[in-house]
Formats: C-alpha cells, sequence, structure tokens
C-alpha cells in the first residue's frame, strides 16, 4: 500500500481489478493461466521474461493451432497483467512467433444449412427421434436465439396459443423477456 492511498482506495482497487476479466469466461482465463504456471513450476522459471514465454508458446505450438495459441496468448496476458503486473504485449519475438504459427494456416468454416435443407429436414425427418432438435432449430432460426438463450428455455417461457406459439426470452441481465412468435407462415414464406 502507497502512504498516499487510504486502505479504502486500496480495497476499491481490489475490487476493480477482481472484475478486469470476462465474467462468463473467468474460468477460462484461469486455465490458461494456471496452465502457464504450473508449466513454469516444472521448469524452474521464476521470472516471466519473452524467452520464457516463447518456449512456452513454441511447445504448445506441437500440439495446437494458430488460433488456440492467440486465444491462450490473450487470457495469459490480461491474467499476467492483473495478477503479476507483467505486459507481454511489448513482447515483439513473442508476437512475431505467434503470427509466424498462423501462416498458411486455413480456419475452417463453418458449414450453413439452406433454407430448403432445413425444411427438408423439418418434413422428413422422424419426429420420434428428431423432433427436439427440430423444436430447437425452429426455436434458433425464429427468435434469433444464442446457445445459452435455448439452453435456459423452459416450458414455461413457451406459450402455445394455436395456430402459434408466443416465446419469451428471459433475459438475465435486465429481467425483461424478448418475445417473438413462431407461426406457421415463417416456413411457408420464409
Amino acid at each position: 500500500m502507497n502512504n498516499c492511498e487510504s486502505e479504502e482506495i486500496v480495497e476499491a482497487a481490489n475490487i476493480a481489478i477482481s472484475n478486469l476479466l470476462p465474467t462468463k469466461s473467468r474460468s477460462l482465463y484461469d486455465i490458461a493461466y494456471n496452465r502457464f504456471k504450473k508449466w513454469c513450476a516444472e521448469k524452474n522459471v521464476q521470472v516471466y521474461s519473452e524467452n520464457v514465454l516463447l518456449a512456452y508458446f513454441s511447445e504448445n505450438a506441437k500440439n495446437y493451432k494458430s488460433s488456440t495459441l492467440w486465444a491462450q496468448y490473450s487470457m495469459i496476458k490480461s491474467c499476467l497483467i492483473i495478477y503479476d503486473n507483467i505486459d507481454i504485449s511489448k513482447f515483439p519475438k513473442l508476437i512475431a512467433f505467434l503470427k509466424r504459427t498462423g501462416d498458411g494456416y486455413q480456419a475452417k468454416k463453418s458449414k450453413i444449412l439452406t433454407k430448403s435443407e432445413i425444411d427438408r429436414f423439418l418434413s422428413s425427418a422422424d419426429d420420434k427421434e428428431f423432433l427436439m432438435i427440430k423444436v430447437g432449430l425452429i426455436l434458433r432460426i425464429a427468435g434469433a436465439c444464442r446457445t445459452d438463450e435455448l439452453v435456459n428455455l423452459t416450458v414455461d417461457d413457451i406459450e402455445d396459443v394455436g395456430s402459434s406459439l408466443i416465446v419469451k426470452i428471459p433475459n438475465t441481465k435486465t429481467k425483461i423477456p424478448r418475445i417473438f412468435v413462431v407461426t406457421d407462415a415463417m416456413w411457408e414464406y420464409a
């Protein structure tokens, strides 16, 4: 604690620092950071220099793709700044190494279903086996739902009003649900 800073200021700063990592992915950041710290302990590393990080990422490059290395770099960088006050974004050889690992790398493109493929699946796939997938697909498309919204959806959030369904997607932050309607006409004319 600095002589000019009261305990109240230091406590407020520590609370702010504890909230710097993203809430949803904090555990992933901690896993990446702890994996790096464990590797350092196994190698008897005391100081996190550019050469140490180059060796760590060089070792990981044998098993991981460039995109994964960059994600790990980002998480470790954030944790090192927060926990150890070390800014690895100033390590030019490390950045050059990570860029070099991406040479020739082709990201996988997600396969996108066409409307006719979706229609064919909805009309011909067996309901006994695929009913839940069909419902999820319709809700995802009709409501532009994200995965976490579908996972948290319950039957209490769906109201059957005869020729259509009223779906209320809960919002944990605002407590105001997002509402949309699913009708037969959506699939006939979409």
